[in-house]
């Protein structure tokens, strides 16, 4: 397991490291090497300061860099980024693509460019695949039958997503545990998300035309208004309404075609499908259900196609368009294998290379992080949560294992990994992922999470798709995260970095206490066949736990959480959140019926000798008020007044509570 604290050092540390490093041997140039996948007919470049201004001076042209060598085309690596001074604080300003035939060897351009004084290092533009589980999915029908009327919005689907509200109904999946979810029904009591925040999908195109979508769409209203062909807002990119699809430069994100499959819808829905009209799924961060929708929105940036990969360029050119149009998360379902590389060092540099020198996306994610481009005012900084890679592998996926940024293992609704995820170094907090091995036949997914999709023949159909894998876990950390902010906001606190990614990682449910030695079946990728694990394999290798929506909505806050478990009475010391008093003074308790509904709370809570005591039937989450007063001469009807103090004290019931509260 990662530690929590210090994360902005690590990010100081390795940008300091990438600036202050001189690069000086001609090998040393070359970032990386021959040993992983990359894009044939590209090369990026990064040159030198004073080459940078001659090349823009025309003083300098490709020629001087790659004498005879036939280059078709040496031009910026994206158009200038919004925030010019932070672009040009981590460099990005030098980068440059260079396009050749692609018959042409990629080392020898790459040789070349790397004997110039004019070039400060030379990449290989690398392939990156996401992180997809094709082998193992299923359409749903599209449905408008009703919903439950004791769920809380109105989406029929709703029953379904056991990644949302786990009841525990053995009927449903035989291993089910109650609370095997996201910890969102009672957070939507406190917030459903908000407007103002911005959730980028760093991954295939989504469907704009989705009905559960097409309302929660960031829109870019001087291109949506705009003239068809036009880069209407200058901001490099032309008719980018909903976003920008990078893979095939271009404006909307391909809906139609072979352009996408519905992975990138997939994710989407499962952080803003929208919630309450009556149809489909509902998500964690969709709205309240109201007439205008009002939950946070998804820009879609497009870096893969069906089947394919991406190059490093394409994604770093997404962090930095999200992070000039005004996200606030980047959502990321894409990395290498786990295991591939095992160290920071190994991933900036490569694993052929010799430099401690920042890779293009790299530096793009910084500028996307960096405090200067923050687009939510409630934290200091963007963030960016990646899903941990699905080949079973003994760590983190990379960019996603770097410090800074968040990796999302997955479970099950039996709170047992899914046998598919990535554990170890690197590897932060866990989410429900899914699992296709605790369905009643093979091609039962139930038990994988349900959210938006494309089919049809061309993928042009609107659908409702089940699916598995970290790739649907990491949203799932990128929809409380975005409900945190939109709570954040609305409670006018402000956090750092560290503070809002600590209360992330300690709001969590144990999970480890399920890892208990056995077998447990699952889908092997890489043999495409069935297979087994020992969970206890996974103990202590997940993160620090599942993410609960409640108790991080309660961080935020500042309420402290006691955790409880149902059927059982609660002996709380107040001394433990009041203070040394609480045998001085005679306490009240009130609450509202949302929370005595959610927790079941039976007969009326006393405190005796500083003692709340309290029994919960239910798993779920709520508040109680604890009021007193001081100073008070009770002894006279007309005696002096006192004054009154009272202290919230949020109650947590879990089937699998544990003595440590709930979080590792």
């Amino acid at each position: 397991m990662r530690r929590i604290l210090p994360l902005l050092a690590g990010l100081v540390m390795i940008s300091c490291a990438t600036e202050m490093q001189e690069v000086t041997s001609v090998k040393d140039k070359i970032i990386g090497g021959e040993s992983g996948e990359f894009e044939q007919g590209t090369l990026l470049v990064r040159l030198e300061e004073k080459a940078v201004q001659a090349f823009e001076a025309g003083e300098i042209s490709s020629k001087d860099i790659f004498g005879e060598l036939e280059i078709s085309a040496m031009s910026p690596a994206q158009p200038m980024p919004k925030n010019e001074k932070v672009a040009r604080k981590y460099g990005l300003h030098q980068w440059y693509c260079v396009t050749f035939d692609p018959e042409t060897s990629v080392s020898a351009v790459a040789q070349k460019a790397s004997e110039s004084s004019l070039v400060k290092s030379v990449q290989y533009n690398s392939l990156t695949a996401p992180v997809h589980n094709e082998t193992m999915q299923a359409s749903v029908p599209m449905t408008r039958s009703a919903a439950p009327s004791d769920l809380p919005f109105n989406d029929p689907m709703l029953q379904s997503q056991w990644n949302l509200i786990n009841t525990g109904d053995k009927t449903f999946i035989a291993s089910s545990v109650e609370g095997a979810d996201v910890g969102v029904k009672d957070a939507w009591r406190l917030t459903t998300g908000d407007n103002r925040i911005v959730v980028a999908v760093i991954d295939e195109g989504v469907m704009v035309r989705h009905p559960d979508l097409v309302d929660v769409l960031w829109t870019n209203d001087l291109e949506a208004n705009g003239e068809v062909g036009k880069d209407d807002d200058g901001n490099g990119y032309v008719d980018d309404v909903n976003g920008y699809n990078f893979f095939e430069g271009k404006g909307r994100p391909s809906a139609t075609g072979n352009s996408q499959a519905g992975h990138g819808t997939h994710v989407a829905g499962i952080i803003a499908a929208r919630n309450g009209n009556g149809e489909g799924v509902s998500s964690i961060a969709g709205g309240s259900g109201s007439e205008i929708y009002d939950g946070v929105r998804i820009m879609s940036c497009q870096i893969f196609r069906k089947g394919s990969k991406t190059s490093d360029r394409n994604a770093g050119n997404a962090f930095i368009y999200a992070a000039d149009m005004g996200a606030s998360i980047a959502q990321c379902s894409y990395g290498s294998l786990g295991g591939l590389i095992m160290s920071d060092k190994e991933y900036l540099e490569g694993i052929e290379g010799k430099t401690y020198a920042a890779t293009y996306e790299h530096t793009a994610l910084l500028y996307f992080m960096d405090p200067a481009n923050r687009n939510c005012d409630a934290v200091e900084t963007n963030i960016v949560v990646y899903a941990a890679g699905n080949n079973n592998g003994p760590a983190s996926s990379y960019p996603g294992a770097l410090p800074f940024c968040i990796s999302v293992t997955a479970f099950g609704p039996d709170f047992l990994p899914g046998g598919y995820s990535n554990h170890g170094p690197g590897c932060d907090i866990s989410a429900p992922g899914g699992d296709p091995c605790l369905g009643k036949t093979e091609r039962d997914l139930s038990a994988c999470i349900l959210s938006t999709g494309v089919g049809g023949g061309n993928y042009d159909e609107a659908e409702y798709v089940y699916n598995y894998g970290t790739s649907m876990a990491c949203p799932h950390v990128s929809g409380v995260a975005a409900l945190g902010m939109s709570y954040a906001l609305k409670i006018g606190k402000i956090f750092t970095r560290e503070e809002f990614i600590s209360k992330l990682l300690t709001s969590v449910n144990d999970i480890d206490s399920f890892m208990v030695p056995g077998s447990k079946k699952f889908y092997n990728l890489n043999s495409g066949a069935y297979d087994t694990f020992d969970p206890a394999d996974y103990k202590g290798k997940m993160g620090t736990g599942a993410v609960d929506a409640w108790k991080f909505l309660m961080a935020l806050e500042g309420t402290p959480v006691v955790v409880t478990k149902p059927g059982e009475t609660a002996e709380i010391n107040l001394e433990d959140y009041i203070g040394e008093t609480t045998g001085k003074f005679s306490y009240t308790l009130s609450t509202d019926d949302q929370t005595r509904n959610a927790l079941g709370i039976e007969g009326t809570p006393v405190i005796r000798d500083g003692k709340l005591s309290l029994k919960c039937t239910k798993v779920g989450s709520g508040k109680i008020t604890v009021s007193a007063s001081v100073g008070k001469d009770e002894s006279r009807e007309d005696g002096i007044g006192g004054l009154d103090f009272s202290r919230e004290i949020s109650i947590v019931s879990r089937s699998y509570a544990t003595e440590n509260g709930g979080w590792l």
